[in-house]
């Protein structure tokens, strides 16, 4: 007994001089508690990592809104798949908008995700309302997402030097938000067999051509 209490009161002394010697001397940097909006480091080089992200989670949240409207209201002949589809892509987009969202908070910073905010930052417009013809929904996110796409390209770009776990994050993103939009692109693609234009699905008329690739000049 007399040997335990011993080494019980060896470990009570030990603590705070071990804990105190962890806070000055640990390799992990700590956040402090702040009543800011966005506490963090708002400067400095990881601000292109800040913005990168912060317009990234914009985008994806505004897909995640656009993409459940489509979701409940795409009509027409590829109803089934299509309505299929937007829900792999609405569970896909907002898995990557909660890994980008952490990644803020991983650098110290919060994340936005308010309605305002998404409605002030986002590049993307709102989706049309009512029921929606499968040709006008395949174009409008065959567009969209590669307006996204090229916006997170920016934000690779400008965080590859300062911040490569943010930018290897984003071209995570990236290839989850190119291969969305192959697969709506992948309708109306034209093949040396097949113009693919639209028009069975679109009354005679074929789907513009906004929702078709870059060429490799661009």
């Amino acid at each position: 007994m007399r040997y335990l209490l011993l080494a019980v009161a060896s470990v009570l002394t030990t603590v705070p001089a071990y804990a105190q010697a962890q806070q000055q001397t640990g390799p992990f940097p700590l956040n402090s508690v702040t009543d800011r909006v966005h506490s963090g480091p708002q400067g400095g080089a990881l601000r292109p990592s800040i913005i990168a992200l912060q317009q990234t989670l914009t985008e994806l949240q505004q897909l995640q809104l656009q993409t459940k409207q489509a979701h409940w209201n795409v009509s027409g002949t590829l109803f089934y798949p299509l309505h299929e589809l937007l829900q792999d892509h609405y569970e896909g987009v907002a898995k990557y908008a909660d890994e980008v969202a952490e990644r803020l908070q991983g650098i110290g910073v919060s994340s936005d995700g308010r309605a305002n905010t998404i409605i002030r930052g986002s590049r993307i417009p709102e989706y049309p309302g009512g029921f929606v013809d499968d040709a006008q929904v395949i174009q409008w996110f065959a567009q969209y997402y590669r307006v996204t796409s090229d916006e997170i390209a920016q934000g690779i770009k400008a965080t590859e030097d300062t911040d490569p776990t943010t930018s290897n994050l984003l071209q995570e993103v990236q290839h989850a938000i190119d291969k969305y939009q192959w697969q709506m692109r992948a309708m109306i693609q034209p093949t040396p067999t097949d113009p693919n234009s639209g028009s069975d699905l679109n009354n005679g008329r074929p789907v513009a051509p906004a929702a078709l690739p870059r060429s490799p000049a661009n």
